[in-house]
């Protein structure tokens, strides 16, 4: 059974997403779609990769991703399907792609321009990523609706940075318990901090975090927690006390967004 899977900053209120479900349905009955988040920032490219990084190697190889943010094709953003790790993706060329991964794709395919449903189509993601989409579940060649392109577009993501004896990255990721996922990885905190003591400093909080836990449940109820999630980036929570829709995420109480910066300081002078 093929498996196409949506990402799109449409909303889970907006009826867009079942237009493509149904269309893709029309085209192949078997295809089993699946929704991996429509709460994408609007237009948010780089917040779209991230989920999508965080999630798609869990599908089994073959499985067919349609990236519906900023769908629309231009001159600078053309369509592309791309091949990277035995998973085909569809979208606009907006740097998403590349973001994706620290590999190179095994193959990179235009087509822009090929008129798939309509002479000039004002839903991208229904009249071109739909039929190209349904094309790959048929089995079809990616080679049949595409030609052969060169170098993906780059986005430059924030990255870590070092400062002295700290450990400088940002928040990235807000998910709906307001936990926050920062860019900072286990790898990073382990290789640069070599065992130091450390303390976690919260941009627009008075509180610090100076050790990090294996689960949630290690600290009180309603007190913040550092870990390294299942991906191995740095997180920090409120244990049990925040359920979605509501303001008692550490979000809110530690008073962190998206963009914002976090700092590891290590002990300078203590090695171990």
């Amino acid at each position: 059974m093929p498996i196409v899977t949506l990402t799109s900053d449409y909303g889970w209120s907006s009826y867009y997403s079942a237009i493509l479900k149904g269309a893709l349905l029309q085209r192949v009955p078997d295809v089993q779609v699946v929704d991996i988040s429509h709460k994408v920032r609007k237009f948010d490219v780089v917040e779209a990769a991230f989920i999508l990084r965080s999630v798609y190697q869990e599908f089994p190889q073959g499985t067919i991703h349609m990236i519906c943010v900023r769908g629309a094709q231009s001159p600078e953003t053309p369509h592309r399907l791309v091949l990277l790790g035995g998973h085909y993706f569809i979208g606009a060329d907006t740097g998403v792609f590349r973001l994706l991964s620290e590999s190179k794709p095994e193959a990179v395919f235009d087509f822009s321009g090929l008129n798939l449903d309509v002479n000039a189509p004002t839903f991208p993601e229904r009249e071109v990523f739909v039929p190209a989409a349904a094309h790959l579940a048929r089995g079809g060649r990616a080679e049949l609706i595409g030609r052969p392109a060169g170098e993906l577009r780059e986005v430059e993501p924030r990255r870590v940075s070092y400062e002295q004896d700290t450990l400088v990255g940002h928040v990235v990721f807000v998910d709906d318990y307001g936990d926050v996922i920062t860019n900072i990885t286990k790898k990073d905190f382990q290789t640069f901090g070599k065992g130091r003591p450390f303390e976690i400093q919260l941009r627009t909080s008075r509180m610090h975090i100076r050790t990090i836990s294996e689960h949630y449940q290690e600290v009180q109820v309603g007190k913040e927690v550092a870990l390294f999630n299942y991906a191995g980036l740095l997180e920090i929570a409120m244990n049990n006390h925040s359920a979605p829709g509501d303001r008692g995420g550490a979000d809110a109480l530690l008073g962190l967004n998206k963009g914002q910066i976090i700092r590891v300081k290590f002990d300078g002078n203590t090695m171990l």
